[in-house]
C-alpha cells in the first residue's frame, strides 16, 4: 500500500507513469508497506502462469529475499528506479521509508538493485548519479551507502506523522528494538534472493 498522499502521473511515453507526492513527505515516513491485497507468488511452487505473462511480471513485480515475487495491487507497482532513490527498505522488510523528505510534486522513487533485479537495466533516471545501466550486483557495490541513508531515516520513524503504519506494526517489526539499536537494522543486503544471478547482458529500458 502506497503513502496516502501520492498520486499516479504520466511522465512520458517512453518512461511511461511514476509516482509523485501530492504533499511534502517527511524523512523517516513510511511511503510504501505490503498488505494483504498484494499478490504473492511464490517461485518455488510449479509455474503458475504461461508465458504470455512474463514481460508483465518482470516488469510490475519485484523479488524479496524469501524468493517471492510481490505484484502490487495499487500504483505501487509504478514505482520508477531512480541512482538516488528517495524510498528504501530495510533489508527483509517489507516497507520502505523516505530517507530525505520528499517534496510536493516531486516523485517517489525506489532503488531496483534492492529488489532482486534479474537482468540489467539502461537507465534514465537524470540523476547525476546515474549509473547508465542498473546491474544486479549494484546491491553489493552500494550496500554500505544505502545503509546509512536508511539509518539515519529510520531514526526518525516515531517523530513524524505514519499513516501506514498498521500495516507495518501488523507484520510485528521490533522498531523500538532497532531505534534503541541502530546496530540492529538490517542491511539492504538481506534483500537478496540467492538465486538469482548477474550475468544477464541484455538491458532495457526502466520504466
Amino acid at each position: 500500500m502506497l503513502h496516502p498522499n501520492t498520486e499516479l502521473r504520466k511522465i512520458s511515453d517512453e518512461v511511461g507513469y511514476g509516482i509523485f507526492a501530492t504533499k511534502p513527505i517527511p524523512k523517516g515516513t513510511i511511503t510504501w508497506a505490503l498488505d494483504p491485497l498484494d499478490q504473492i507468488l511464490d517461485l518455488h511452487a510449479p509455474e503458475q502462469f504461461d508465458h504470455h505473462y512474463d514481460g508483465s511480471l518482470t516488469r510490475y513485480s519485484w523479488i524479496t529475499a524469501r524468493g517471492h515475487r510481490i505484484l502490487c495491487w495499487d500504483f505501487g507497482r509504478y514505482m520508477n528506479h531512480s541512482c538516488e532513490a528517495n524510498s528504501y527498505g530495510p533489508g527483509g522488510a517489507e516497507f520502505e521509508i523516505a530517507i530525505r523528505d520528499i517534496a510536493a510534486g516531486e516523485e517517489i522513487t525506489c532503488d531496483y538493485a534492492t529488489l532482486n533485479l534479474e537482468e540489467p537495466l539502461m537507465c534514465q533516471c537524470g540523476s547525476p548519479r546515474c549509473r547508465g545501466i542498473v546491474k544486479p550486483e549494484d546491491l553489493e557495490d552500494n550496500a554500505v551507502a544505502c545503509d546509512i541513508l536508511i539509518k539515519n531515516a529510520f531514526m526518525c520513524i516515531r517523530d513524524v506523522p505514519q499513516p501506514l503504519w498498521y500495516w507495518v506494526e501488523n507484520r510485528h517489526v521490533d522498531i523500538d528494538r532497532m531505534l534503541c539499536q541502530p546496530h540492529t537494522i538490517p542491511s539492504v543486503l538481506m534483500h537478496r534472493w540467492m538465486p538469482v544471478q548477474s550475468a544477464l547482458t541484455s538491458p532495457r529500458l526502466v520504466s
